[in-house]
């Protein structure tokens, strides 16, 4: 196996299944640093972003698409996926007639990684992962964190579960993706998706008490931007205030310049509080904020001005105004 000397990598075959919003860039980032002579087939149930990530690469680049998962397992050494919700890469591992499982060899004749980097429930995790290794193939659950900005940047935070060995496998993966300082080893398998949730479920909360704050502040006739300066030096700083205040004007490049349109919506946001909440209960973790954030969630879900929008928007329900009013 030759090796890429500055991404350390196996000139190899590639397969990735899901270039969605993250997927999409995150693919892109990783062909662009896998040694030339490698392989990278990718699978994608919409047509036209297969097309337009086809249309974007270099004929000499050696990429191709595959109708089925199953198709990339019959060929490729390392599998990446990148999948909405928990059910979808079930579906994806699974299923007899198109899944990756219906397509990988005997572990004796070619040994598969997959590097499972989609946020869903650790118990689907960790089934996936039972599955795999019964097969004889090797299986990482390696969700990010930094949004689509991140992706497309490829600075993304990974959070890795598994063995040692595994992580050192999968870690010259992640760095092609992600920033080199920002790949961590969380534990055991599942422990990366825990990290994440947790991650979510923290931000969810910070963004909620940010909303509030900058309400408070709009009600009262405080120009957003001097109170976000003070609180970005005082003791109420924290990234949704400094990097993504939800008023906008305030931060360059935030998901309110863009009116909340892309980034991580409120209904893959709720899914992750969600998963985090049950987490914490099955690990008996007292929760004096769940009632009112599952509460909040429910109700933005349902409100035409964050539904479908990025998370952030919350601040939109929370202020009870439009966004045309949500400016400095």
């Amino acid at each position: 196996m030759t090796e890429e000397q500055e991404w350390n990598l196996p000139a190899v075959t590639y397969g990735w299944v899901g270039i969605g919003v993250m997927g999409y860039p995150m693919a892109q980032n990783l062909r662009r640093r896998i040694p030339k002579q490698s392989k990278l087939i990718i699978n994608e149930i919409n047509d036209s972003a297969v097309k337009k990530f086809l249309a974007e690469t270099q004929p000499n680049e050696n990429i191709s698409s595959v109708g089925t998962a199953k198709e990339i397992a019959q060929q490729a050494d390392i599998i990446l996926t990148m999948l909405p919700v928990g059910r979808h890469v079930r579906q994806v591992f699974t299923d007899p007639s198109t899944g990756l499982l219906a397509g990988v060899p005997d572990s004796s004749q070619r040994k598969i990684l997959f590097m499972e980097c989609s946020t869903i429930d650790v118990a689907t995790s960790n089934s996936m992962n039972d599955l795999v290794t019964s097969k004889g193939h090797s299986f990482v659950d390696a969700p990010v964190s930094g949004g689509y900005n991140g992706a497309v940047a490829g600075t993304l935070t990974f959070m890795i579960g598994g063995s040692d060995s595994f992580f050192n496998q999968v870690r010259p993966l992640a760095e092609t993706m992600g920033k080199k300082q920002n790949i961590y080893h969380c534990g055991k398998q599942g422990a990366g998706l825990a990290t994440k949730q947790i991650n979510n479920y923290l931000g969810f909360v910070s963004m909620l008490g940010v909303s509030e704050a900058f309400n408070m502040g709009r009600l009262y006739g405080l120009n957003p931007k001097t109170l976000a300066s003070v609180i970005n030096v005082s003791t109420g700083r924290c990234y949704n205030s400094s990097s993504e205040n939800p008023v906008k004007g305030v931060t360059e490049n935030a998901s309110t310049s863009k009116d909340f349109e892309g980034g991580f919506s409120i209904e893959l946001c709720k899914g992750v509080v969600e998963m985090a909440l049950q987490l914490g209960e099955q690990v008996g973790a007292k929760s004096v904020l769940r009632d009112t954030v599952l509460k909040v969630l429910a109700e933005a879900n349902e409100d035409p001005r964050v539904k479908g929008k990025d998370y952030r928007s919350i601040y939109l329900h929370i202020a009870d105004i439009e966004q045309t009013e949500n400016h400095v």
